[in-house]
């Protein structure tokens, strides 16, 4: 039997080596023929495209596998409706989804509509788990930067902003030179870097003693 393994990081600061050597021991105690090996690197949860998630699943609707390896189902998806979707898509292709942590999705592979009930109830609870968790971890994020910007989104024209141009400008910067140097994050958490327009309007502020 054929399965391929899938492996994700949220962050390419991150290694995938871990996962990967203990999903090829996993493979190896089950007896699967490793097909191919994908590693994607970037968010699970958020609606955004992933290729070679996707071409997991084409080659289990194809069936060119047997079986998906997965280090966490976490890895896999961290939302739960596509969780559960996704494992419901599996095993009417007869493809069985594997989790080298999820140790107990191995003890309730039952057959017969008991076991898919089982299962799915469980999965169902990870999934949510995992998904409470990713939005934990963007809330966490978001408040990091706000607490970065005391609190203030948008626009230049907050204070840690004129400041630092106003102490560029002391230093006899030149004013394109800030522009490169002075920036602020909008409501998208985008990173922006201030005007020349704005840098002039803060050496007349200066000028004239505006500016704290």
């Amino acid at each position: 039997m054929k399965a391929d393994i899938y492996l994700r990081t949220s962050t390419t600061e991150q290694h995938p080596e871990k996962q990967k050597q203990e999903c090829l021991e996993f493979a190896k105690r089950k007896g699967y023929e490793i097909g191919n090996i994908y590693l994607e690197q970037l968010s699970g949860y958020k609606q955004i495209d992933r290729p070679k998630y996707n071409e997991v699943k084409e080659r289990a609707r194809q069936g060119e596998i047997q079986a998906v390896i997965v280090w966490a189902l976490d890895r896999w998806v961290r939302n739960r409706d596509t969780l559960l979707e996704d494992v419901t898509t599996l095993r009417n292709y007869g493809i069985k989804l594997h989790s080298v942590k999820e140790s107990w999705l191995e003890a309730i592979n039952i057959d017969g509509s008991l076991g898919k009930t089982i299962q799915d109830f469980l999965l169902g609870l990870i999934g949510s788990l995992a998904e409470m968790e990713s939005k934990r971890k963007s809330e966490r994020i978001l408040m990091a930067y706000k607490n970065h910007l005391g609190n203030k989104w948008g626009r230049p024209g907050l204070k840690h902003v004129d400041k630092q141009i106003k102490e560029l400008i002391e230093l006899d910067t030149p004013l394109r030179e800030i522009t490169r140097q002075v920036y602020y994050w909008d409501k998208s958490r985008n990173k922006k870097y201030v005007s020349l327009g704005y840098v002039h309007k803060v050496k007349t502020k200066l000028s004239m003693g505006n500016v704290s």
